[in-house]
């Protein structure tokens, strides 16, 4: 007797469940994309008990009629996709037509549906068909999921917790409503409204229902194109940044996907504004042709693969950095006030924005349409004007560098306090040297010459085998840095001939911080972010440190040197090197002017 047989229909969509329904939000994910596929202008999702209980998705898209509603729960019964041909340019967001079947097989599904006038209800537990008739004729679709996996105990009790499970719900929603703000998304758990956009289509809007009012007010606007990519979104200011990467919101075609390289690309174009462990919040929609892309790879449908990837690459890392370039900024005191609704910035140094005059009556509008903030006054473009405190409002020129300092003393052993007619001003010393050193490295390793010496007092390193063999292998870098070495006994390196850039009476220290660098590369090195980071680091070690008193005179230097960088408002990690009190914040504070 054959020992091959067909699997069981009920079986097979079991096993394609595993693929499709992992958790909860699997689940909203499905039923969400068809709901946005059938043309839906709101969805509406409704969870109890973070879906646990039971999920429901209403939708007022285009609804089907009874002989697709049953066809609908058919494993590989789609609307989507016809030919071989389709398959290569996938312009919807399903197309496998597994995600009901699946869903089914694994839960309790009712589904109400009506196109035109006849409404049609579903009702399948465990794959099985219980119920099959006429329902009110509303328009759309409604789905609702309970008794998720009760025949499939083992994968219900690998659930995830109450808040994961919502966590994930959430950050899924939120990431479609960025990918679709032309669509209404209402988000409840146990009738408590989570999420509720307008559907206008302002991304900005959308970016301020999730996020909130201040984040919105910090996101800058880009774009840029290609023969085969158009991208657009929002990137934040640097300081405006998050400990993990789940914040950078990568939306391909209107589909929400994962690529690491993407997120790699992203957060190294703020290299230098902030902190490498911080990640900033980024919503990036790219837009091709359907034929470019293969998003066929899992059923899942959150990788993807590009063509001509290396180009979608350094053009998004091109636009950033143009961005941010063109949006240097300075910290600034804020001032805040009982029972007064005011919101700061942190914005770029305006030379000309210390003005005591009265305000006018321009000037006092502009102030009340800031203070009252709404969605309705958010526009793609972000404001120009910029509040600083409860009275003032400025008009920033990005361009701007440092003004003429004047020193008078060091605050606690690390600040360098300073005025001039515009205000008073605290440098951090050490970041300013920093920035500095930084600049100074950078360029001296970004630009090699053949000026090199060989140390008069040899320079023994000593390192276990197995990092001599990892420097060993990497000696390319060792040679473009014109640095030479020879074998000293089994365990140390001899250092014979080192480039004159290196800081004086500090060469085994920075031989020693190379070869660190060297040895935790990561596997896909890349050189120029490695010198960056390598300069970095040097000028970390060789900057004054906290707590180092420096006289007037270095003062005035230090001061100087950092007005001729190109960037002197951060040090190479993202902190800022300088913080400004204008004439009229230090007036506020005191009283002395209303």
């Amino acid at each position: 007797m054959s020992k091959i047989r067909v699997m069981d229909e009920h079986l097979s969509n079991k096993i394609a469940a595993g693929e499709v329904v992992e958790k909860c939000v699997s689940i909203v994910k499905e039923l969400v994309e068809n709901s946005i596929d059938a043309k839906a202008n709101e969805i509406k999702i409704e969870l109890e008990e973070a879906g646990l209980r039971k999920i429901k998705v209403i939708d007022d898209g285009i609804g089907m009629d009874k002989e697709d509603a049953l066809l609908a729960f058919q494993r590989h019964a789609t609307s989507k996709l016809y030919t071989d041909d389709d398959l290569f340019s996938i312009s919807s967001l399903g197309f496998r037509g597994e995600a009901l079947p699946s869903i089914a097989s694994v839960s309790e599904v009712v589904l109400k549906t009506c196109q035109k006038d006849a409404g049609t209800l579903i009702h399948i537990k465990g794959g099985k068909i219980l119920e099959n008739t006429n329902s009110e004729a509303r328009k759309g679709t409604s789905i609702t999921v309970t008794n998720l996996f009760f025949n499939t105990p083992a994968r219900l009790k690998h659930l995830s917790s109450y808040y994961t499970e919502l966590s994930n719900i959430v950050d899924y929603v939120n990431k479609m409503a960025l990918s679709y703000p032309n669509v209404k998304f209402i988000l409840t758990n146990d009738e408590k409204e989570l999420l509720n956009t307008d559907g206008s289509g302002n991304l900005l809007k959308v970016i301020k229902a999730i996020y909130g009012v201040d984040v919105a007010r910090k996101m800058i606007k880009v774009a840029s194109s290609n023969d085969d990519y158009d991208v657009d979104g929002y990137v934040s200011l640097p300081e405006i940044n998050r400990s993990n990467r789940n914040y950078i919101s990568i939306l391909v075609n209107g589909r929400v996907v994962r690529n690491t390289i993407l997120n790699r690309v992203i957060n190294d174009a703020y290299q230098g504004f902030k902190e490498e462990t911080r990640y900033p919040i980024v919503v990036l929609n790219i837009t091709t042709d359907p034929s470019l892309i293969d998003v066929n790879i899992h059923p899942a449908k959150l990788d993807i693969k590009f063509s001509n990837f290396n180009d979608l690459q350094d053009m998004i890392s091109e636009m950033i950095k143009t961005a941010l370039h063109n949006k240097l900024l300075i910290p600034k005191i804020e001032v805040k006030e009982k029972n007064t609704e005011v919101r700061y910035e942190n914005i770029s140094l305006d030379l000309e924005r210390n003005k005591i005059n009265e305000p006018s009556s321009e000037y006092t509008q502009n102030l009340s349409k800031l203070i009252n903030f709404n969605d309705d006054e958010i526009t793609e473009e972000p404001e120009k004007i910029t509040i600083i405190n409860n009275d003032y409002i400025e008009e920033v020129d990005i361009k701007e560098k440092l003004p003429e300092l004047y020193p008078i003393g060091l605050f606690l052993g690390t600040y360098i306090g300073c005025q001039n007619e515009k205000g008073i001003y605290l440098i951090d010393q050490h970041a300013a040297q920093e920035r500095i050193n930084y600049e100074k490295f950078s360029y001296q390793i970004s630009h090699p010459n053949n000026n090199k010496i060989s140390p008069l007092v040899p320079i023994i390193i000593e390192l276990p085998l197995n990092e001599i063999i990892i420097i060993k292998e990497n000696k390319e870098i060792l040679d473009n840095l014109h640095i030479e070495i020879e074998d000293f006994g089994s365990s140390a390196l001899r250092i014979t001939t080192i480039p004159t850039w290196i800081p004086k009476n500090n060469e085994n220290k920075t031989i020693r911080l190379i070869f660190e660098q060297i040895i935790k590369k990561e596997k896909n090195f890349n050189l120029a972010k490695f010198h960056d980071h390598l300069a970095a680091t040097m000028a970390c070690k060789a900057s004054v440190k906290g707590n180092t008193n420096i006289t007037i005179q270095d003062m005035e230097s230090l001061i100087n040197d950092l007005r001729k960088c190109h960037n002197p408002f951060n040090c190479p990690h993202g902190r800022p090197t300088i913080i400004h009190f204008s004439i009229y914040e230090l007036e506020k504070m005191f009283k002395r002017s209303m």
